[in-house]
Parts: structure tokens; sequence; C-alpha cells
């Protein structure tokens, strides 16, 4: 390779990296990072001491192979008008570089160029030094230490509803915590945002002290310290394109690189960049998921969230033994009496899949969303306990549904009810036997719908009344007096409101309907000896979860379900989120457990929904835009707290909710819905706070909702939304955004700095490498197979190796 291509390759690709300042007179306890710091003068020598143009002390000379030496001084002058501006003078030579015995070069030493002998040409890089090392690791060191104090105390002092049961040994509650508050800030999970800043920074150059620049005492501000790469002689650029990239004319790629490169170097540019992205992205995805929702815009999602249809709940029921009046103990065996022999039936019983109630364990996943299992004694013992009480002493179960246009989801509507009656005896009879009335209905206000809702309710009952065998249940469709019985209200949908009305309820009349719905029942004789309501969304469209139901009423051998309000744990895709959150149902409906440990949020939350007056609809919409409503409600559902069992709160819904008819009927008129004083308070919150108790969540009751059918509004009354928040509130919106961008800011900006500190000192430090490898084995010793990380000659592969615990 001529020596023309070897320097226009070394111009062109590594000036850059090895712009060094000097900087004079200091101690030798810095002169190792001193010689790092170059004025511009020194940075062509350096150019030219990297392309092999002189050497900065004659033992390197001598060391030089003549070959070499003659190539390098055969073609210096080519370069000679390029550097005239840096060395001041008409030569390049040994002139230009600080006389050997001087303090500059006695710290520089450590930066002579050898040769090996091919003519390749390699720095004597100054990071192999202990002293080097300890210069870096004292800068990196404190930057990884504030950088994780921001995301792990940050959050602590930010917030209160901290977990009580971490500790020094046992920290995981509290980085928990500070996950779920960055996540809630956010309103994205943090740990993409984590994942994308590590990529952004293994891609990036690498420097030392976890930025670009780092100032030295007393150095001018332009000052910067590149890590030192080793240096070839060989090169194929032409001295054409490094002209044209010296000039900034190079071709996109370049400068895409070039650009890159310059945002990468600075603690600040790289870290807003990211923010800003993610933060369009999470606007842009909340408007596409609101307007058209679909679980392809969700990606976290695929193939870890199913959705149980109740498609699969008559199938399910086929086979299963819920019709005997067996004990609890009786029925866990699911019918099985063995073959007389003890020992037989103990070696048969370990080796056969258990089917409590007959039921396979796909069958339990499907009839229980796939949150309660066959092989969890706990699960199966609830169940059967609350099937026994539901069929032996509940005075019956009445399905609570409010209906307008909701024609669509009549049909998954129609199988819920349809799985439910089969928990129910077939045929109820007294003690006389005589045929009972049935202990299940299902009860509709609907009104002024436009789709055939009400005419489609009214030929489900016919026909269930008709039956064959029976009705399993009745369907009763509310009137509105005789002299308007298909309830025809002329009331405009609340997302339907003009958005020159600000003060417009975002609840509606929802309130008054459910009012007059649970006074039907409780005046109705035939629901008078019901034990228990279920209130539900009727165009949920997903398995209302039959085991769930009977878990709920068995729990605690059923004392929970027949003295408080049990809701379930339906969750769904957060818009705005990617699948990343998937928080409970109905935002609005929920109030923590309020006690002085979570204060400080409750108080930051109310003080949030009143930057507008009350009355106005913002007081609404605030529950759903909260970053503290979302983490009360994430942490409360978290199972790190609840550890799968029901846990209090002062109110919620979540799409489906248990009340005991017993408990409403003591309350008597002080249990109503209200909106509260302003109207946009959530009618379930008015209601259960009547109730003046606290109720449950039970987390094994859950469901998942489908991606394509949100809670809130979607299509075009989702634009209407959007636009009337926009429009209507465009300070508030701003506010939103930016503070979004500052949150996004700060998480990224802190884990860019312990990333690309930690990599500088990854490469910089042998001893790291080893002690992570040494952690790593520790951590994976006695496992089968292990995932760790293989470090050799600084570059990073991942193995899959067997590694076993030597005894």
């Amino acid at each position: 390779m001529n020596d023309t291509t070897t320097a226009s390759a070394c111009l062109n690709g590594r000036a850059e990296h090895l712009k060094l300042r000097r900087h004079h007179g200091v101690s030798s306890s810095t002169a190792i990072a001193s010689s790092l710091a170059s004025a511009s003068r020194s940075d062509c020598m350096l150019d030219k001491a990297e392309c092999g143009g002189v050497s900065n002390s004659p033992h390197h000379s001598s060391s030089s192979s003549s070959s070499s030496s003659s190539s390098y001084s055969d073609d210096d002058s080519e370069y000679k008008k390029d550097d005239d501006h840096c060395s001041g003078s008409p030569g390049l030579g040994s002139s230009m570089l600080p006389p050997p015995n001087s303090t500059s070069s006695s710290s520089s030493s450590s930066l002579s160029l050898s040769s090996d002998r091919n003519g390749h040409h390699h720095y004597n890089d100054p990071s192999s030094s202990t002293e080097f090392r300890r210069v870096a690791a004292s800068l990196a060191i404190p930057r990884i230490a504030a950088s994780f104090a921001i995301l792990l105390v940050l959050p602590y002092l930010l917030w209160d509803d901290h977990p009580a049961d971490w500790g020094p040994l046992r920290p995981y509650p509290l980085i928990r915590h500070g996950v779920l508050v960055w996540s809630s800030v956010l309103q994205f999970s943090a740990w993409p945002v984590v994942v994308a800043t590590l990529l952004a920074a293994a891609l990036s150059p690498e420097t030392i002290g976890g930025g670009g620049r780092m100032r030295e005492k007393g150095a001018p501000d332009s000052a910067t310290v590149s890590v030192l790469v080793s240096v070839s002689g060989s090169g194929s650029t032409t001295k054409d394109n490094a002209a044209a990239s010296d000039n900034g004319n190079g071709t996109w790629h370049d400068k895409i690189s070039k650009s890159w490169t310059s945002m990468a170097r600075s603690n600040w540019k790289m870290p807003l960049f990211i923010s800003v992205v993610f933060s369009l992205l999470v606007v842009s995805h909340m408007t596409l998921q609101m307007v058209a929702p679909h679980l392809i815009w969700n990606p976290f999602i695929w193939g870890c969230y199913r959705v149980y249809l109740p498609d699969g709940i008559s199938r399910s029921f086929e086979g299963a033994c819920l019709d005997g009046d067996a004990l609890p103990d009786d029925m866990e065996r699911g019918g099985n009496t063995g073959s007389g022999n003890p020992k037989s039936d103990a070696v048969e019983n370990t080796f056969r899949p258990r089917r409590p109630l007959c039921l396979s364990e796909r069958d339990w996943n499907e009839l229980s969303s796939g949150q309660l299992s066959p092989y969890d004694p706990n699960d199966v013992s609830a169940v059967e306990r609350g099937l026994y009480y539901l069929r032996n002493e509940s005075g019956g179960l009445v399905v609570n549904v409010l209906a307008r246009d909701v024609v669509d989801s009549i049909p998954a509507l129609r199988k819920n009810m349809d799985g439910i009656a089969s928990l129910f005896p077939k045929y109820d009879r007294d003690a006389n036997h005589r045929e009972m009335k049935n202990r299940l209905s299902l009860v509709i206000f609907e009104n002024d719908s436009t789709d055939g809702t009400r005419e489609a309710f009214l030929r489900w009952s016919d026909e269930e009344s008709g039956r064959s065998g029976g009705p399993r249940y009745t369907v009763d469709v509310m009137g509105c007096g005789p002299r308007n019985p298909d309830c025809k209200l002329g009331i405009v949908d609340r997302y339907d409101v003009p958005l020159t009305t600000p003060t417009a309820s975002g609840v509606g009349r929802l309130g008054e309907f459910r009012q007059v719905l649970i006074e039907y029942i409780l005046g109705k004789e035939e629901y008078r000896d019901f034990s228990h309501m279920l209130v539900l969304d009727a165009d949920l469209g997903v398995s209302l979860s039959p085991l769930g139901l009977l878990h709920t009423l068995g729990l605690e051998d059923g004392r929970i379900a027949r003295n408080y309000v049990v809701a379930s744990s339906s969750v769904q895709v957060w818009p705005g989120t990617l699948g990343t959150i998937t928080p409970p149902y109905d935002f609005s409906a929920f109030r923590p457990l309020e006690g002085e440990s979570n204060r400080k949020v409750r108080g930051l939350h109310k003080k949030f929904c009143e930057l507008m007056p009350a009355g106005d609809r913002w007081r609404n919409l605030c529950d759903a835009s909260s970053p503290m409503q979302l983490f009360m409600i994430q942490s409360a559902n978290d199972v790190v707290n609840h550890r799968d069992r029901p846990y209090e709160v002062s109110s919620a819904f979540n799409g489906l909710t248990m009340y005991p008819l017993g408990l409403i009927r003591e309350r008597g008129d002080m249990a109503r819905y209200d909106a509260g004083d302003d109207g946009q308070r959530c009618e379930h919150i008015g209601f259960n706070l009547s109730i003046r108790k606290t109720m449950y969540v039970n987390p094994k009751w859950k469901m998942n909702l489908r991606p394509e059918r949100p809670g809130g509004p979607s299509g075009l009354q989702a634009v209407k939304t959007l636009i009337y928040a926009i429009v209507g509130r465009p300070a508030i919106v701003t506010l939103l955004v930016l503070s979004k961008i500052f949150c996004f800011y700060v998480i990224v900006g802190a884990c860019w700095i312990i990333f690309m500190s930690v990599k500088s000192l990854w490469r910089l430090c042998p001893e790291i490498r080893g002690l992570f490898l040494s952690l790593g084995q520790q951590v994976c010793r006695g496992n089968i197979r292990c995932l760790f990380i293989d470090v050799k000659l600084g570059s990073t592969a991942f193995d899959m190796r067997e590694i076993r615990e030597k005894e």
C-alpha cells in the first residue's frame, strides 16, 4: 500500500479522534490526564504522528524499520501546506515537538508510535497504565452514582405510597416502586426507554467519563478527551474523498455519520433527541389507538396478551362435575372413587393430571381467562366453595346492565349468561321437591338506541322463556312507563355533546339510569331473595370468567363476597404505550384506600384535576390523564404489592363488580349513584362511597379486554374528544406535552450518562470485565443452563453453556 493512500486514510478517518490538548506545568499526579489535553498546534502534530510523519522520541525512531521511515519521509511534503497553520513553521520535523527532557514530553512519552514487522503503526496507548485508569474512573464513577440517584432516589422523594417491606437485603420492592413511578410519569413503560438508550449508547463513539466532552481542571472549554485506538498504516480512502470530508462536502452517509457522532459526544443532545422521539411516538400512538384501535398498534403485547372470548365456555363446561351437592373436600377429587386399593390409588393419583370439577387444565384456563390453575390448592378450594355456595346457599344472582347501541355485543353477552347458568342446578326445588323460580336474571335498562338493541334483547327474552327444556334465566328489559315503553328519551350521547359546551358532563345521565335500574331490582318481588348483583358493562365482549366468579364467591370461605363489594381486575391496553402498560379498566371509577402513606400522591392528583375550575369537563378527563392516578392504580394492582390476594380500595369498577344485595338494602336510600357536586365525577365512585364500607379487588378475577374495543370513545367519537381537548384546552395540552418531553429527558439523560461511562470503563479496565463475568458465573451457578456474558479481547459475545454446581 503506498504512503499517500495511507496518509489520506488517516487524515480522513482518525484526525477527529486524536485531538489532544497539551497543558504545561502540572504535577506528576495529573501528568497522564494532562497529556491527553492538546492545543490546536499539537492537534495537527498528533494527526501527523498517526500517519507516521514523526516520532516524538528518539527511541521510537530507532525502533522503526528503515523501510517505513524512508517511506514516510518521501511524501511528507505533500501535506506540508495543510499543516503550516498548525505547526507555525515552514517544515515538519522534530523541532515542532517539545524537547525530551521537558515536563510535557515526559508525560506524553506513552504516546510514542511503534511499528511492527509488517510496517503497521500503533500507539502505545496510555490507557493501559494504572494511573490513566484511576483518572478515568474518578471521572466516571461520580457521574454513574449521580445518575443512579436520579433514577432511584428521585421517585422515592417525588411521591409517597412507598413499599413497606423493602430493606437493604430486599431492595426489589423499592426498585419496583421506582419503575412504577417512572412508567406513570412517562405514561409509558420505563424499560423500553432504558433499552433504547442502551442501544444508542452502544452504537455511539466511545469516550471517557460518560460523554464526549469532559472539562479538565484549568483547561479551555473546548478540551476533549477521546479513547485512543490502535491505528493501522493501511487504508483505501482516496485523497479526493479525504479533502471532500474535511471541507464538509462528503456523501450523505458521511454527513449523517458526522451528525450522529456530534450528537453522541454531547451529554444533552442525544438524550434530548431520544426524548423528543419517544414523546412524538407516545402522542402518535395515543391518537392512532383511540381513533382506530387494533392489536397491530401494540407490538409489546404480541404473543403474551391473550383475550378469552365467551365462545369456548359451553364446550369447556361439557362433562364438568357441577350437578352434585358434595362438600368442597369431596368435590376436589372430581368424582373419582378410586379402585379400592389405597396404595395403587396413591400411585395413580401421583402421575394422573389433576381434574378438579372434572375439568382439564385447558378447561380451567378457558373458564378463568388463564388466571386459575387446577394444581393450585388455594384456587381449587376457593372455586369449589364458591360453587357450593352458589348452588346451595345463594338466593340468586341478578346481572345489571345499561345498554345503548350495543347490538353487536349481545351475542357475547348471551354466551356469558349461558355459561353462568351452567353453574346453577338445572331444576331448582325446595324442601318439598317443588320446582322453584330461576335464580339467575339479566335486567337491562336500554334507551335511545338506533341499531335495534332493544328489539334484539326482546327477541332473546322470548327465546329463553319459550325454551323447550324450560328457561334457565330471565331476560328482563325495563320500560319507561306506559307512555314511553321503549325509553325513547331523546338524550344526546355524552361523547356527542357539542364542543362549545365546556361544562357538559363527562358522565352524562349514567348515574340517574343506574339508580333507576337498582331501584327497580330492589323493588321487584321476583328479586327479593336474590343475594348478589353483578354490575356489568354490556359492550366488553369477552369471557366473564365463570370460574373467576366462583373464586370470588369462595374467597375466605365466602366471608368477603357476602359482606363486601368485590370488583374484577379487568385490564386493557392503554393508548400511547404501544402495549407496554396494561392497567386496570376504567380509571375514572378508581379511588385508592386513603391513608397517610399516600397522602402526597393523592394531593398531587387533586391539584392536577384542579387546573380547571369545578364543573369543567376537564374534571372528568383528568383521571385518565393524570400520572398520579396511573401510579396509584398500577401500584394497587401490582402483584408485588397484593401477591395475588384481594386488595382493598375505596372505589373500583373495572367493567364488572359484584355487590351483596343485603348490604345495599341495609343502606336503604343512602346507597345512591351520583356524579358529584359538579356532575363530572364517575357515578361508580358516588355509589361505592355511599355504601360506607371498604371494597375489594380480586386480582384472579381478571379478563383481558380486546385491544380493538377499548374502554371510552373510539372512532369518530374519539376524534371529537381529541379535538375538544386540543381546541378547548390548549394550555393544558401544551403543558402535558412539554412535561412529557422533560420527564423523558430526565430518565434518558441519566441512563445515557450511566451507559456511556460504563462503556468507557469497560474497555479501559479489564478488571471490571472480569468482575462482571465472575458475578455472572456466581449468579448462574447451580442452574442447568445459563446465559452469561463471555468477554474476550474486548468484545462481548453471548453463549449458552452448561454450568453445574460441583459438590
